[in-house]
């Protein structure tokens, strides 16, 4: 499995970049940090090796009280200790790793670290500790040959006291790198592209990475068959002779070590140190298991199987990329090799691979594989063709190096077939001024860019600026790429701050927008509604119920249900069925939502600005429902809400005759709502068949008011009045009238029957017992108010008789 982070060897990237020593790893890591990646963490190589030092055991005696344990003399410089030790191998004379007194080691290798503290062991005082690898953290360098078995540094000829740290040359600082911050970076997958943007920014050169050319050798070359140039644009080979696999030498298993990667073999562990020092990954193959010495880089097939390096039996199909020859796969491409194509002891001749693979290919494979590597995570990221080959100069190099016995078998063979798109960009000062802010200098736009490693000519005000190939990949395509490598290198710190200078004027006003929140806040705050925000999707069974033509309705091509697949026409569906899942356990439900309708036969926006073209109409309603499982006016109930905003904020708004008749309502209890010449709305209450085929267990009142149609017409002047200084006088009357007298004419013959008379207000209907079958019963609420004195009760009663006598005169009003 790979890590969510890289290491970084300080000391490595110095290899690169001279830096003097007066510049820490921390401060390298802060100036990357702001620049370029996320810097974690830095470690000090030797920092758990404090008090551990070389020792020389003097003797080792057998412990008087234990069989297994010895008792030994120990040499640490300026002293002699005594200390108990159970390793197997210990003897005098040998130089070991002691920790001493207030050292930090894991007991036996597992655990958390653990203070030492002088102790007695079976009744023999020790004071410290002789080391095992594994104790202090070591077992990559000196790996156990026996559970027992203490740590053996006899070979390194080190004074005894010399702290182990300095002996091993553990003097290196580890910078942890987020792998996340790297995704849009492919150059940065390994120390040398660390080390280009380190160069930049503290001013330093680069040096250049060298490689020696690989010269043919003798014997028969690789033969390489790339069947899909666009999942693998470029194959390199080489074969490799007179190999002797065996352990690494000191400097390559320390180098691996400090970036936490385990020594394997000096082959495997050539190929894992070229990946983290140039970031290309490398395979070798054993040439003797590789069938004709010819790599075919083909599809897998469907079900084919295949066990690779980890021991894993794994399925495979068309879409992976497979590494093979002429009758087996040898790899999955870009992920991990095979078990039986490994470097094993007896491997005398071996294959480099240096390849480049589609990047999306080897994300989909491992992915569907859930399996990824070192390797997998770097091409994914778009890795630059033009890395393979020096990758494998380098590798051929070091293996030669390394096993004196070694030589090029053949030629290097390659199989490519790719571009890079290098531009030239074209930058000019004036763009990278307006977009930072600032000035920076020609000279230093150009230094910047240039050690950055892209080729730039002078071109006018600006410049031609030609990418290279490791930043071409996926990176750098338009100017503001430049503009950003500009930025980043010269520092963000170095941009001063300032507000952006412009005219504080006001927005324009959004009057919809406004007339929702003062629609919304009435109904939650003052009428103690519930507002509800549903999908705007319907389904076919909701449009059955309510008794609609599922025809009018927008179908959608792909839903995001297919239990819902319409677009709604109006926002009572929802509610409707919101209703049914909430009159559990309540007897009141008061409901709203405020959302756009989606009707084809409107017209709505142009799809495009330069197209005759048009969208939907998409109106903004506002529907409200009120269901009370024991209430037998739910009609009343919802025209309450219609008086509560005509009173505050939709004074033009009226209840009429005109507009009352439309499906799912009920038959005698509906009416339209005018603005003016328009119609805007509808109240009434849900047909008693609509409520049964939605399960619901009471009478619902509905208003529904297009809040798109109001916020044109409606001229919004706020007004203001001052609080009465003197009460108002209240008076209740029921009337008994026949049904077909409506509301609003009586409503029309009251309001300014007398200048006292400041409000009307119906507040019940009812139709039933004692009442006969033609009429119905109207209670109505009365305020009266003199603004200039308070009211005596003479004046009221005469009034109020006034009110009496127009209701008995103009609609034959029985008063109960």
């Amino acid at each position: 499995m790979t890590k969510h982070y890289m290491l970084i060897s300080y000391q490595w990237l110095k290899k690169y970049v001279n830096l003097p020593d007066s510049i820490t790893a921390e401060e390298v890591a802060a100036r990357l940090k702001a620049s370029t990646v996320e810097v974690e963490n830095v470690e000090f190589q030797g920092k758990n090796l404090e008090n551990v030092v070389v020792g020389k055991v003097l003797s080792a005696e057998k412990h008087p009280n234990a069989d297994k344990l010895k008792l030994c003399k120990v040499d640490v410089g300026n002293e002699k200790l005594q200390i108990v030790c159970g390793g197997s191998n210990v003897v005098a004379g040998m130089l070991v790793a002691l920790a001493k007194v207030g050292a930090k080691v894991k007991w036996h290798g597992e655990g958390e670290l653990i203070e030492l503290k002088p102790a007695k062991i079976r009744d023999v005082e020790s004071a410290g500790m002789i080391c095992a690898s594994t104790e202090i953290g070591l077992a990559e360098l000196f790996p156990l040959k026996d559970e027992k078995e203490i740590m053996d540094i006899t070979h390194l000829k080190a004074r005894p006291g010399t702290p182990l740290a300095q002996v091993l040359g553990l003097n290196d600082s580890v910078l942890e790198i987020d792998n996340k911050s790297l995704s849009n970076r492919p150059d940065l997958w390994g120390h040398y592209g660390i080390a280009r943007e380190v160069a930049v920014l503290f001013n330093k050169n680069l040096k250049e990475y060298k490689t020696d050319k690989i010269k043919p050798g003798k014997g028969g070359a690789v033969k390489v068959e790339v069947e899909n140039t666009k999942l693998c644009p470029r194959y390199v080979a080489v074969a490799v002779s007179g190999v002797k696999v065996g352990p690494s030498p000191e400097w390559l298993k320390k180098s691996l070590s400090a970036i936490g990667l385990r020594s394997i073999n000096n082959i495997v562990d050539i190929t894992n140190f070229v990946m983290m020092d140039l970031g290309q990954p490398l395979h070798a193959f054993d040439a003797a298991k590789v069938v004709d010495t010819t790599i075919v880089v083909r599809a897998a097939k469907d079900g084919e199987e295949f066990i690779t390096l980890d021991g894993e039996k794994r399925k495979l199909d068309s879409s992976m990329l497979m590494i093979a020859d002429q009758s087996k796969a040898l790899a999955i491409a870009g992920v991990m090799g095979g078990l039986d194509s490994g470097i094993t002891d007896q491997t005398n001749t071996i294959i480099f691979e240096s390849a480049n693979f589609d990047a999306a290919s080897i994300r989909h494979t491992s992915t569907k594989l859930g399996l990824r590597s070192d390797a997998s995570a770097r091409f994914e990221k778009s890795l630059d063709p033009s890395l393979a080959m020096p990758a494998l100069q380098k590798a051929v190099e070091l293996v030669l190096q390394i096993c004196p016995g070694a030589k090029v078998a053949g030629k290097v063979v390659e199989a490519s077939k790719f571009s890079v798109k290098q531009g030239p960009i074209m930058l000019s000062m004036g763009l990278l001024e307006k977009k930072i802010g600032t000035k920076i200098s020609k000279k230093e736009v150009e230094r910047i860019l240039t050690q950055l490693g892209f080729e730039v000519k002078s071109k006018g005000e600006g410049f031609a600026v030609k990418i290279p190939t490791w930043r071409a990949t996926k990176d750098i395509s338009i100017a503001e790429d430049l503009v950003e490598e500009i930025l980043r290198m010269y520092g963000y710190d170095k941009i001063e701050s300032s507000l952006p200078m412009f005219a504080i004027n006001p927005p324009e006003e959004n009057k919809l927008r406004k007339l929702e929140r003062e629609v919304k806040n009435i109904l939650a705050n003052s009428l103690s509604y519930t507002e509800v925000y549903n999908y705007s999707f319907v389904s076919g069974e909701q449009i059955a119920k309510i008794g609609d033509d599922p025809a009018k309705y927008i179908a959608l091509d792909n839903p995001l249900s297919k239990e819902k697949p319409y677009l709604r026409r109006c926002l009572l569906l929802n509610l409707l069925e919101n209703l049914e899942q909430n009159q559990a356990g309540n007897n009141t439900l008061k409901l709203f939502e405020i959302g756009s309708v989606f009707r084809e036969e409107d017209s709505g926006l142009r799809t495009e600005s330069n197209k005759d073209s048009l969208l939907p109409g998409q109106d903004t309603w506002f529907t409200a429902v009120y269901m009370e499982k024991k209430n037998n006016t739910p009609f009343w109930a919802a025209r309450g809400v219609v008086e509560t905003l005509s009173k505050t904020i939709l004074p033009g708004i009226v209840v009429s005759k005109s507009g009352a008749d439309g499906f799912a309502r009920h038959p005698s209890r509906s009416a339209g709502l005018m603005m003016g010449e328009k119609n805007v709305g509808s109240l009434y209450e849900l047909h008693p068949k609509v409520g049964s085929n939605f399960g619901l267990e009471g009478r619902v009142g509905v208003v529904k008011i297009n809040l798109s149609f109001v916020a044109d017409l409606q001229q919004f002047e706020t007004t203001y009045a001052p609080v009465p200084a003197f009460p108002a006088v209240e008076r209740d009357l029921a009337i008994i009238v026949k049904k077909n007298i409506a509301h609003q004419d009586i409503l029309s013959a009251l309001l300014g029957a007398d200048p006292l008379l400041q409000s009307v207000s119906l507040f019940d209907v009812y139709e039933g017992a004692n009442v006969s079958a033609e009429y119905k019963s109207m209670a109505y609420h009365f305020i009266y108010r003199n603004n200039e004195r308070t009211l005596v009760t003479e004046e009221v009663e005469k009034a109020h008789q006034k009110i009496i006598d127009i209701l008995k005169k103009s609609f034959n009003a029985e008063v109960r």
